[in-house]
């Protein structure tokens, strides 16, 4: 099992966020490349058939049932979003093969690497409070952390990081031998942070080139504690889920024991699921959530008027002040699939996942941009309202 964590953790939860931009695509070596995001086909409301409650979706889901056997997907779960409201809600297959268990609507998934994206919710609400601010340096003297981590002196390069690059996955850390996040999974984070500080030599300058971090992520999740005086989880659920009626998003946990009740099983012939330290990803990708709790987080984060967000409009950090993003989360039984735009966006939950991940998360946005683009008629009914 040690050897096939070394081989598979070198690139777990190595996803693009994939912007729409006008910046070439950046080369990396976990993924080869960022795509520009491929958003779904913008609709004319004054073009075609007007939306009415009588529409069928059913083709949605018998096609996503054929895609699910294609790929072998034990159970998933579908959200999609048209003009902030929620038109498409399902849940498929199975969230326990041994006790054939159904995939219900409120079943949890743990969601990876989207965790990301409410980690950069909960840095710009602190910005935006005045709390933070992106260029503080990190590390060292009058720093956010000082010298929590590490043994002095502290290289000049790692005094040089700024909030900003690790925002940006800019900060130079490097994922060798492997990525540290799932090294020694009995080790609390601290004793990592200083593993990386005295024994990892940062692979460039700061702010030079891109190079994706898990462990920058989950510092990030220090600072939120450092400048909130309270624990990350606890920051986000008060100051970024809770006040936005956000309430199925929860911190996950490591073992088989210990998942939520209503969590569904993972399954992976890739590495257990069940090896990893969540508690220690956190900030990186340690939440667990449905489909449609994330659909409304998308709805909120979204930059746009109609349904009230979690930060004024321009307010964001990085790709959440684009108008269209899209970010993957995957680890051993899990892939996770999150577009936000307008006027759709949608979410895709599995409770598998395997070493093709990149190939099949892929394969999921394809799908998802297919079968919106060829619906042509949509629901006016809002599934977030408790009554419908």
């Amino acid at each position: 099992m040690t050897k096939i964590l070394l081989f598979s953790f070198l690139s777990f939860l190595m996803f693009s966020c994939e912007k729409e931009s006008t910046d070439a695509p950046i080369s990396t070596p976990e993924t080869n490349e960022i795509k520009e995001a491929s958003p779904p086909t913008e609709f004319n409301e004054e073009q075609g058939q007007q939306p009415t409650v009588q529409v069928s979706l059913n083709e949605i889901t018998s096609d996503f049932e054929r895609f699910m056997a294609q790929n072998n997907f034990p159970g998933a779960q579908i959200a999609i979003i048209r003009n902030e409201k929620l038109v498409y809600l399902e849940a498929f297959g199975i969230s326990d093969v041994e006790k054939n268990l159904p995939v219900s609507n409120s079943t949890l998934f743990r969601i990876a690497s989207i965790s990301k994206p409410i980690t950069l919710l909960a840095i710009s609400k602190l910005i935006l409070d005045g709390k933070l601010s992106l260029d503080e340096r990190v590390f060292g003297a009058n720093s956010i952390l000082g010298n929590t981590y590490g043994n002095l002196p502290i290289e000049n390069n790692e005094l040089q990081i700024t909030v900003d690059h690790l925002v940006e996955h800019t900060a130079g850390f490097a994922n060798e031998p492997t990525d540290i996040m799932f090294e020694q999974v009995d080790l609390n984070f601290n004793v990592l942070a200083d593993r990386v500080l005295d024994e990892r030599s940062l692979t460039f300058e700061p702010g030079l080139r891109f190079q994706y971090s898990n462990f920058g992520y989950a510092l990030l999740g220090k600072i939120i504690e450092a400048k909130s005086g309270q624990s990350y989880k606890d920051y986000v659920k008060e100051n970024i889920l809770e006040p936005n009626l956000i309430n199925e998003i929860y911190m996950g946990k490591s073992t088989l024991e210990g998942k939520l009740p209503d969590e569904t099983k993972y399954y992976s012939s890739w590495a257990s699921p069940y090896s990893m330290n969540i508690e220690r990803l956190e900030a990186a990708g340690g939440w667990v959530s449905n489909a449609k709790s994330l659909a409304l987080l998308a709805v909120k984060s979204d930059g746009r008027f109609n349904v009230n967000n979690i930060l004024p409009a321009g307010n964001g950090v990085s790709y959440l002040l684009r108008s269209s993003w899209t970010h993957n989360g995957a680890l051993p039984g899990t892939l996770a699939a999150l577009h936000v735009g307008h006027p759709f966006s949608y979410v895709v939950l599995v409770n598998s996942g395997e070493s093709n991940f990149a190939t099949v998360l892929d394969a999921i946005h394809t799908f998802m941009n297919n079968i919106i683009e060829r619906q042509d008629a949509w629901p006016n009914t809002d599934l977030f309202e408790p009554n419908q």
